[in-house]
């Protein structure tokens, strides 16, 4: 498995305002369990992006325009057809879709392996988007002039929504669109998009989970990158007396010293900068050579 620890900049000798860095995930990680698919059987656990100790298989254009043209269409069209047959988002004039979804599908069936597809920066930038949206919306109605400044608030929103997205690490780029949408198209709906919203993400999630896994694996995690599994006590024991400055730094001295980053590649394991991406042809290669360590 490829993790990808958080790179955190170093503290400069003066006071620089530039080098502040949030990391929730270093307060949220810790208490999170380990994804549950290992205990589930392996036809199952494939649909969930589960592969063990497999890397997942290199495939061509081709074969990702294919599965991108069945995956988008399908996933637009499950959440089109499902809305229509709610009531209530029918009684309140929902849209049959919220249009930031055509973008949402581009990354969930095409770009399958960027962060930005992942199913927390989904579920949580488009929820958040549309909590802020419709927030902002109702905030700027209180003005009775409020209808004649639909361009500030629908900028507000997604300056907002941005800002929120990148603290959380949860960038998901359709979510700015739904802020956008939800100020200065769909005002008139109200807190009602916020459900409109999440059923659309749990419709394409769950599209997105069938279909890219059939010659693929989706999603590469489910929160983060990073192993959310307990070391074991003889495990915690060795990367104790594995950390020394020649194979891997620690958290002080990385911090302190401007060293290059690194590819760490141990038994099992490949550890890489957080700000280096790889295509998935890549990753199997790394993978491999990490196997093959004795």
């Amino acid at each position: 498995m490829v993790h990808q620890p958080q790179h955190v900049p170093p503290p400069s000798k003066g006071f620089d305002l530039s080098r502040w860095h949030f990391d929730v995930d270093a307060y949220l990680n810790p208490y999170l369990p380990a994804p549950p698919w290992r205990r589930l059987p392996r036809p199952v656990s494939h649909f969930f992006g589960y592969r063990g100790d497999q890397p997942p298989k290199a495939v061509g254009n081709l074969v990702i325009a294919f599965w991108a043209l069945i995956g988008a269409f399908c996933g637009v069209l499950v959440i089109a057809e499902v809305s229509l047959q709610v009531p209530s988002f029918q009684a309140h004039h929902a849209p049959i879709i919220v249009a930031s979804f055509g973008a949402t599908a581009v990354l969930e069936f095409s770009a399958i392996d960027s962060p930005f597809a992942q199913p927390r920066n989904m579920i949580v930038g488009q929820l958040a988007a549309s909590v802020i949206g419709v927030a902002i919306g109702k905030l700027f109605a209180l003005n009775p002039h409020a209808h004649a400044l639909p361009q500030v608030g629908g900028a507000l929103a997604c300056a907002i929504t941005v800002a929120f997205m990148a603290i959380t690490n949860t960038t998901h780029p359709p979510a700015g669109a739904t802020a956008l949408l939800a100020v200065t198209e769909a005002f008139e709906l109200g807190w009602y998009l916020v459900p409109v919203v999440l059923l659309g993400c749990a419709l394409i999630l769950c599209v997105a989970l069938l279909i890219n896994n059939i010659q693929r694996r989706f999603p590469v995690y489910w929160w983060t990158p990073h192993s959310l599994a307990r070391p074991k006590l003889e495990d915690a024991e060795s990367i104790r007396r594995e950390k020394v400055p020649s194979v891997k730094p620690t958290e002080s001295e990385d911090s302190v010293t401007d060293a290059p980053e690194q590819i760490i590649i141990r038994r099992g394991e490949v550890l890489m900068p957080d700000n280096l991406w790889i295509s998935a042809e890549e990753r199997e290669v790394l993978e491999r050579v990490s196997q093959r360590i004795q």
